[in-house]
């Protein structure tokens, strides 16, 4: 809207000098925005209705029936889309619309008809002050409580800002990454590298967008990245054992406790444990805890106890983790009232305080006072560490004759283990790389139609240069540069917002839950990047074609 108003500012003008009010200016721009929305949200609800039944038939497919008869399309979808849609495009349309109602009616008599690009200080210093503002709130959010949330905002704060910038920051940082073009193709790299420094409002509104999607990706991909060197680093330090048998039944009965004994009992192996999940009320608290034998899994993992011993944690008693013990102000002897599913209630004393709560949550209970109040016992994974001197292939061998006679998952090694749950994460990461994928594509669109925009203001100009020797090709290659120019600078600062939000985000989540370890994924993001840039030659395909195929005389005699 603001390409097109700046484009129009002459018909603006002689609308005013013609005698229409500031008013009907404002109202005609308005009232095409509403055109426009609604057009652009019906369409979207039958596109998105389309890939609604399209996901469903491939889900299908590949054999997840979601017991789904039919797509269905409520009434609540179809006003939320149309608020939403309407809504937005009334709300990206009022600045230009109001900055048309304020064309002078002398505008009509000058020859040009351009954006002004210059930057207020209001801009500038609104920017820094949200910048800032974001920035402090993510770097300081473990330093008070609901740390996540304190850094959410602070995310949200810093993407603001960093759009409010946009233009402050456009006209340098595109005469930087100009300067690459410049030199590989010479004067047409410097006329690219020209065009995207001239009007840094229009590069920083192309650029915004692309630059979020971008941020969302590379905070994702950093918080993916963190996720798993957390559990590579969790099994490194807290893991004692050699292999581990993981159950993979989605119906929720988890692994035999045989499964456990019968491994235990092999003269391959040490020690086994299984961990399975309870369900109970403590102290009128619902918390899920962890059912194991606490003396063959404290030999197995490190739970870093700091009062009492697991090996005290008996029939009558149990083990709770020190916030668990502060939140609640239990400490060692201290009596809990414990309901089970089943109705029944007993008492248990606390006989160990641990300080690693990632693996067994809170609270630990033995299977001797889960089991009789189980309506079905199962483990959802077996600890196994292997006697001294069996290596680690003839343990797993002999651990497999058991699981493959209880039909149980085969065992993995540690380093099978973290390259599991690491599958487990990028499985999860790729549906939502899909729906930012769409982001992306969008922002890749706007820069397209921003392109295009710029040639049909840059007519006379690019007819100019078409005439003093410039060749269909080298206005080509300086459209699609200036496309790979604007792609890169929202790239990058989408990369670098995105990986600062993601290592707020990971100190956040050590905050609170203790658990967290930052890693940037450098490999990636420059990927990330790459992709950019060719992203942008290929946003640039249809514009600088179009550029191309002007007929230098229709150009130069245009008004």
């Amino acid at each position: 809207f603001s390409i097109l108003i700046a484009q129009r500012s002459r018909e603006s003008a002689l609308l005013r000098a013609l005698g229409a009010s500031r008013r009907q200016v404002l109202t005609s721009v308005v009232g095409e925005a509403i055109v426009i929305g609604t057009i652009a949200s019906l369409a979207g609800l039958a596109v998105g209705y389309g890939l609604a039944v399209g996901l469903k038939t491939i889900m299908d497919g590949a054999g997840f029936d979601l017991g789904i008869d039919g797509v269905v399309m409520s009434t609540s979808t179809i006003v939320i889309a149309l608020v939403v849609g309407v809504g937005s495009t009334l709300l990206a349309s009022f600045l230009p619309a109001l900055r048309a109602s304020r064309i002078a009616p002398l505008a009509a008599l000058r020859e040009s008809a351009v954006d002004s690009t210059s930057a207020s200080k209001s801009r500038l210093v609104g920017g820094i002050v949200l910048t800032a503002l974001g920035i402090t709130t993510v770097a300081t959010a473990t330093m008070a409580e609901q740390a996540l949330v304190r850094a959410g905002l602070g995310a949200l704060l810093t993407l603001v800002g960093a759009v409010v910038l946009g233009p402050v920051v456009a006209r340098p940082a595109a005469s930087v990454l100009g300067w690459v073009p410049s030199i590989l193709r010479g004067q047409t790299g410097r006329l690219a590298r020209r065009n995207a420094m001239r009007d840094p409002r229009r590069t920083a509104g192309s650029a915004s967008a692309l630059m979020i999607g971008t941020a969302v990706v590379a905070l994702f991909t950093t918080f993916g990245a963190s996720i798993k060197a957390s559990v590579d680093e969790m099994v490194n330090e807290n893991f004692g054992g050699d292999l581990v048998i993981e159950s993979d039944d989605f119906g929720g009965a988890g692994l035999s406790p045989v499964v456990a004994e019968e491994v235990a009992a092999l003269p391959e192996v040490d020690v086994a444990a299984g961990l399975a999940v309870g369900m109970i009320v403590a102290d009128g608290n619902e918390i899920d805890p962890a059912v194991v034998d606490p003396a063959a899994w404290d030999s197995l993992m490190d739970l870093d106890v700091s009062a009492g011993s697991l090996d005290d944690v008996t029939a009558g008693k149990l083990a709770i983790s020190e916030e668990y013990a502060e939140d609640h102000g239990l400490t060692m002897g201290s009596v809990i009232d414990v309901s089970f599913a089943d109705g029944a209630s007993t008492e248990l004393s606390v006989a160990a305080i641990y300080g690693t709560s990632q693996n067994v949550g809170d609270m630990i209970i033995t299977p001797d006072d889960w089991a009789p109040h189980a309506a079905q016992l199962g483990d959802v994974v077996v600890l196994v560490g292997l006697a001294d001197g069996v290596s680690e292939a003839d343990g797993l061998a002999a651990v497999n004759t058991v699981t493959a006679r209880n039909a149980a998952p085969p065992a993995q090694t540690r380093s099978e283990y973290v390259d599991s749950l690491g599958s487990e994460i990028d499985q999860m990461l790729f549906f939502v790389y899909g729906m930012l994928g769409l982001a992306v594509l969008i922002a890749l669109m706007g820069i397209a139609n921003t392109l295009s925009l710029s040639i049909h203001e840059r007519t006379r100009e690019l007819g100019l240069l078409r005439a003093v020797g410039q060749t269909r090709s080298e206005v080509r290659s300086t459209v699609r540069w200036e496309s790979v120019i604007v792609s890169v600078f929202g790239t990058i600062g989408g990369i670098g917002l995105g990986v600062f939000l993601g290592w707020g985000l990971m100190r956040a989540l050590v905050a609170e839950e203790g658990f967290g370890t930052f890693a940037a994924p450098v490999n990636s993001l420059a990927i990330v990047l790459v992709l950019a840039a060719l992203a942008g030659v290929v946003a640039a395909w249809r514009p600088s074609r179009r550029a191309g195929q002007l007929d230098i005389l229709s150009a130069i005699a245009t008004d």
